[in-house]
């Protein structure tokens, strides 16, 4: 409505000046400069608009007098049909390509005209020149002297006059919708064949070739009883196979066709602006005083130019079919549309008022059957609209590479504080969420359904956008071959253990102290904010740039085998850091083959709002990463379900594709440069025994007295109370190693031997007299 509105504003404002201009009077002059320009109401304007004789009043007299004396005179009337042209494009809501291309014509022709006629001396020449024409003329007379001038004002005009010319009769003697070749006569007979067949089937409409998709079938909401039938051959036959990627479908708001009471549409995809990220500031200082450079985007495969194109016939059978099964059982629709995305299109029928929704759920396994798909997936109802979804499978599917999800305007101008590419939607949009307000991430996929690869495009665009001050990793991969690529960055962005020699973990039991070490980190970070009175990291680095704490992004690629391994060790910190970590900048994502329920525990399932779902095996799978089915209908390679916490219901999005080749020149890149004079370390754990076992980072007692024996000591001193439960809740210890070390203290003589249930005898009195006898202790 605003673009036809606008339309008829421009045509009727068009017409009001030319007619003005037409009715041009150079008495009427007179009568109005003897009036104020604010005076419109008062005696003398009355008096004036009686003595004018221009037929569209005061103002219209004042304009045409603007426009012939002081513009351009009267070949101002061919800007004027180029703004009327304009005007017509938009309340036909067609593109305004040509539009702008004949304003342009328009406006340099009348202006070429209005300096030719200033080079004239006729009587009339300074109404055909106006202003600007007399001015133009006396310039190019004084710099190219009459003959040269008019030479030059010639070929002004006749240059493009001969090119558009030469464009608008090709067009016309050779339709395009026709073919190459088809004259006059053979576009013609097409058009009046294709006409009398519209009025033999008893619409009286000729067919509008810029409308391809019109439906020939009678009204499917009118009657049921017989089935959808599929587009006239004609019609069919005079439409090409592909759409371009500039067809005016896509770029006025779709192409739509109301063929009986049906309308079909196909809805515009997004058009992302591009851009180059070398074009930042690639070379950044860090708090090291040690150079760091952005990688590339060179780095990354360009991958195979998008035409744009689509099979519009593979689109029309889907469609047939697809209507044809709903009117078998009685379902009508009223309007359907298609937005057709990399790998499937979506088709939103909005169904007839008496029409259950449930009874479209019903037909899933039916209408997957009916359009031969390898799954179809049905959104009931898709929210925010009054529209039921089928996503169908595209007959030529397109790969979407990271560096065409990456090198966009979007991505390269973003405020996110940890902006992750999830890659694109069914209408072509780049998706982009923040990691730092997600806060935690849970990714689940059978085997090969993409999800390395979806893990590898999660660090990659973290590392396009965040420098190592900003952000650092810490990466869990008990497969061990999924995650070393990133060794590169060991000097840069990967965290240190005290006691573990690798920075990246693939032991279980070194995995387990790893995330006990961050557990520890986030203890500490909270501390610091408490001392710094502040509420979150945000703030923090804010206050405190010198003091800036860098966000920690803790990866597990495969957590079934850490919870086959050690699960209650593993549920643990995962649960407390999923629970608090956000505040201090540390966010999980956690990935699994297996979504089983053993694995994706309720505590671990519940602190983790965002999810992404890849291809699962069952149903069952799908229910337990995102609370409902589709998962088990996506198809490979790295479709998915996304559901951040902010949104009801998952939305479909095409993850993009990076190879292991691109991610090693990425990281090696990085690894080149000079490393950082301070790696991140991460504070040491206290951890007990591991099933039995030693543990990862060597913290228990190996046979002498144990690590936290002095500070047991001070502790039972200080409160005088030689209680094992005491030690369990203050050092954050198992039953097993409080009492190992309460014997120890007996040993020692600081308390005294057991005494039943009730808490041993405390034997040292004052925290001098155990400083004195822990400087004694002989080392063991």
């Amino acid at each position: 409505m605003k673009r036809e509105l606008g339309g008829i504003a421009l045509m009727l404002m068009s017409l009001f000046l030319a007619g003005a201009i037409l009715s041009f009077d150079a008495a009427d002059a007179a009568v109005f400069t003897r009036l104020d320009w604010y005076d419109i109401l008062g005696n003398g304007a009355r008096d004036a608009v009686d003595s004018i004789h221009s037929p569209f009043g005061l103002l219209g007299a004042r304009l045409s007098s603007f426009f012939v004396r002081s513009f351009l005179g009267y070949p101002t009337l061919l800007l004027l049909s180029a703004i009327f042209f304009w005007g017509l494009e938009l309340f036909r809501s067609r593109s305004l390509k040509q539009a702008l291309l004949f304003f342009l014509y328009t406006a340099l022709l009348s202006f070429d005209l209005a300096a030719m006629a200033g080079m004239t001396s006729t009587p009339y020449s300074d109404y055909w020149s106006g202003s600007i024409g007399r001015m133009t003329a006396e310039l190019v007379k004084n710099v190219l002297g009459p003959l040269g001038g008019w030479v030059l004002l010639v070929v002004i005009a006749a240059v493009p006059s001969f090119y558009l010319g030469r464009r608008l009769f090709v067009r016309w003697k050779s339709r395009p919708d026709e073919g190459e070749g088809a004259g006059i006569a053979a576009a013609t007979g097409n058009w009046l064949s294709r006409f009398r067949k519209k009025k033999d089937d008893g619409t009286g409409e000729p067919v509008n070739d810029d409308r391809p998709f019109r439906s020939s079938s009678s009204s499917l909401a009118e009657s049921t009883d017989q089935p959808f039938a599929p587009v006239s051959e004609s019609l069919v036959s005079s439409l090409p196979d592909t759409v371009p990627p500039d067809a005016e479908a896509h770029d006025e708001g779709g192409v739509q066709g109301t063929g009986g009471e049906l309308e079909t549409l196909i809805r515009p995809t997004v058009k992302e602006k591009e851009a180059n990220l070398d074009e930042r500031t690639m070379k950044v200082a860090t708090r090291d005083h040690v150079p760091y450079r952005f990688p590339s985007i060179d780095l990354l495969e360009k991958g195979e130019a998008d035409d744009g194109q689509i099979d519009r016939a593979y689109l029309e059978a889907s469609r047939d079919r697809l209507l044809e099964k709903l009117a078998i059982y009685k379902i009508a629709v009223v309007r359907i549309s298609m937005t057709v995305g990399p790998r499937v299109t979506l088709f939103e029928m909005e169904l007839a008022p008496d029409v259950k929704v449930s009874r479209v759920l019903a037909l899933e396994n039916d209408l997957a059957m009916a359009l031969a798909a390898q799954g179809i997936r049905i959104i009931a109802p898709i929210p925010g609209k009054n529209a039921v979804g089928v996503e169908i499978p595209n007959s030529k599917p397109k790969t979407v590479w990271l560096r065409s999800v990456l090198q966009v305007e979007k991505f390269k101008n973003t405020r996110m504080t940890l902006p992750i590419v999830l890659g694109r939607t069914i209408a072509n949009e780049v998706y982009i969420d923040d990691l730092a307000s997600l806060p935690h991430l849970l990714i689940a996929g059978a085997t090969g359904s993409g999800k390395s690869v979806g893990i590898n495009v999660i660090i990659t665009s973290l590392l396009y956008s965040c420098s190592p001050d900003k952000v650092k990793f810490l990466l869990i991969d008990p497969k061990r071959v999924e995650l070393f690529n990133y060794t590169h960055l060991k000097s840069h962005f990967l965290v240190k253990f005290p006691d573990i020699d690798e920075q990246i973990i693939t032991d279980p039991q070194k995995a387990i102290y790893a995330l006990k070490c961050v557990e520890k980190e986030m203890d500490m970070r909270y501390i610091t904010l408490q001392e710094a009175g502040m509420r979150n990291i945000g703030d923090y680095n804010k206050a405190l740039p010198k003091e800036a704490l860098p966000y920690l992004v803790v990866v597990i690629d495969e957590l079934a085998d850490l919870m086959i391994t050690a699960g209650r060790e593993v549920e643990e910190p995962i649960t407390r850091l999923a629970q608090l970590a956000r505040a201090v900048g540390i966010h999980l994502i956690l990935a699994t083959q297996r979504p089983s329920v053993d694995v994706i525990t309720g505590i671990i399932k519940a602190n983790f709002p965002s999810r992404i779902a890849f291809q699962v095996s069952s149903r069952i799978d799908s229910r337990t990463i995102l609370d409902g089915s589709g998962a088990e209908k996506l198809l490979r390679d790295g479709d998915m379900l996304y559901h951040p916490a902010t949104l009801p219901k998952p939305i479909r999005i095409q993850g993009p594709y990076v190879s292991s080749k691109e991610v090693e020149a990425v990281t090696s890149f990085i690894g080149a440069q000079h490393a950082l004079k301070n790696i991140y370390m991460l504070p040491s754990a206290d951890m007990t025994r591991v099933n039995g076992g030693s543990s990862a980072g060597g913290s228990v007692d190996t046979g002498g007295r144990d690590q936290l024996f002095e500070d047991a000591a001070r502790l039972v001193v200080m409160h005088q109370q030689g209680s094992v439960s005491l030690l369990q809740r203050r050092l954050r210890v198992g039953f097993g190693r409080a009492g190992r070390i309460m014997d120890q203290l007996c040993d020692n003589r600081i308390v005294g031997p057991a005494d039943g249930s009730r808490a041993r005898e405390v034997l040292i009195g004052s925290e001098e007299s155990l400083e004195l006898l822990l400087n004694n202790l002989d080392p063991e």
